[in-house]
């Protein structure tokens, strides 16, 4: 890929982490990044040690009365600055982006817009943190003060680096919270890059750090004293362990795990459109979306056709290396692809009909990419393992129903409640599913067609805690009450 016209230049001058506001050379083990649409490494980095990630909090530790102390509207000022340089330099981080996550380059461009909205967003609510008074009588005065709760640090995955990264640090920081940040060791390069960006706009020195490794460093994080809320996004079962080292120092948590999102299509339903939010759903991002729509419970009178729509879009789609902006990339990694291969293999052992896709994809001069077929796999059974269990991959399972009430209670029949979506001209139907499902959100007429200014988060085994919006700021904030006698 050294010869593509757009690939990103000078990869290898990109520091491994970003401590108090100046790069360093990683002390921890070397690793290769790898283009996942090769097969090929294109930078070697180097991991944080113990040593670096206890700098990196002690430096957010040592900024924090500093920033917090700094007036609201400053506060403002410098994150309003740091989005307009993200979308000043939108292009070259949507290169990075695209050749190290592996999505298509127009993704990629959105995701950095939404990271630069982020921090806008949350720019506006620097100075709109206000606390409330509580009448008690006439010789009392009680109110509440909203303060920064400390030291935070953010765990990333490796499906959405930079919008997730600017999900979690851009509400703590308008909060006067510091941050420290480490990306999934696949996907490092947009975090150090944004951590970069902040110093330029003018935040203090600590005020945002990065630091680059794996699970032991996450670790070392979430576990540290000084950290007083941990943010993580990845899996069910990393979450736990997350939640675990955070009861040391008795952090806060917010989580946001996995999903097994169903789409629920009544036989009313305009099945043009949910076939066009069903396949955009499971196919967005190769699958690799916690919030995906894995599982399709339609009724049975339209559900083939309606599978037959589905169908034509998979075996339509453009795939291909990311920075040709194809419709769908490759998936993140040889082991993403295994995993999702095994599940499918599975699930046809089993002997449920692969109606279309399931099966790895060699793209002409791709042959060692992870590319994996849009797939759907049809009428399966609510106990099947390819209905429960998180693929995390462009994997879809149907499931047949006979009426709304079976539908909500095929939809509510996984461990997991991150979103749900359904598609019916009843709007009291819509109504009912939405009161009745086990989700954090859910779309009506429009799957995954929301913003990010809507409060996200799941129940069940799909975490605590939620993101975007106003309420995403709650995490970062804690309240003082205080009680003046008169």
């Amino acid at each position: 890929m050294q010869d593509h016209p757009r690939y990103p230049r000078q990869l290898d001058r990109i520091p491994h982490c970003w401590i108090d506001s100046a790069g360093q050379a990683g002390a921890g083990a070397a690793r290769d990044l790898i283009d996942p649409a090769t097969g090929q490494a294109f930078a070697t980095y180097r991991d944080a040690d113990g040593n670096q990630a206890g700098q990196a909090v002690a430096s957010a530790k040592a900024a924090l009365p500093g920033w917090a102390d700094t007036p609201p509207a400053e506060r403002a000022a410098a994150l309003f600055r740091l989005a307009t340089l993200l979308d000043q330099n939108a292009d070259r981080l949507a290169a990075v982006e695209s050749l190290n996550a592996g999505k298509p380059i127009s993704q990629a461009k959105r995701d950095v817009r939404r990271a630069a909205d982020y921090f806008r967003f949350y720019a506006g609510a620097c100075d709109k943190l206000n606390g409330e008074s509580i009448p008690l009588g006439p010789d009392q005065t009680a109110f509440t003060l909203l303060e920064p709760v400390g030291v935070t640090a953010h765990i990333l995955p490796w499906n959405y680096p930079v919008s997730t990264l600017a999900r979690g640090a851009a509400p703590a920081l308008a909060a006067g919270s510091t941050v420290v940040a480490k990306p999934s060791e696949l996907t490092p390069l947009t975090a150090i890059l944004t951590a970069k960006l902040a110093s330029e706009a003018g935040l203090p020195a600590g005020a945002f750090n990065v630091v680059t490794g794996a699970g032991e460093t996450g670790a070392a994080l979430a576990s540290h004293r000084d950290v007083a809320h941990v943010t993580f996004t990845g899996s069910t079962a990393t979450g736990r362990k997350i939640m675990q080292s955070a009861s040391k120092p008795i952090a806060g948590t917010t989580l946001e795990l996995g999903g097994k999102s169903p789409v629920v299509v009544l036989a009313d339903a305009d099945l043009d459109a949910a076939a066009a939010g069903v396949a955009r759903g499971i196919f967005f991002n190769a699958g690799q979306v916690c919030a995906a729509g894995a599982r399709l419970v339609c009724e049975a009178s339209v559900h083939d056709a309606l599978v037959d729509k589905v169908i034509a879009k998979a075996e339509a789609m453009t795939i291909g290396h990311g920075l040709d902006d194809p419709d769908m990339g490759p998936l993140i990694s040889a082991t993403q692809l295994e995993r999702v291969q095994g599940f499918v293999d599975r699930a046809k052992a089993e002997g449920f009909t692969c109606v279309t896709g399931g099966s790895r994809i060699f793209p002409e001069k791709l042959s060692a990419g992870n590319f994996f077929a849009p797939t759907v796999i049809a009428d399966v059974p609510a106990e099947a393992e390819i209905a429960r269990q998180e693929v995390f991959g462009p994997v879809l399972a149907t499931q047949k129903c006979h009426s709304a009430d079976e539908a909500l209670a095929l939809a509510n029949g996984t461990r997991f409640g991150l979103v749900a979506g359904i598609y019916t001209a009843d709007t009291t139907q819509a109504m009912r599913f939405a009161r009745k499902a086990e989700a954090g959100q859910v779309f009506v007429n429009g799957f995954l067609k929301g913003g990010d200014t809507v409060p996200f988060g799941g129940v069940k085994e799909s975490g605590i805690g939620r993101e975007k919006g106003l309420l995403g700021i709650s995490a970062y904030c804690a309240v003082k009450s205080i009680v003046l006698n008169h």
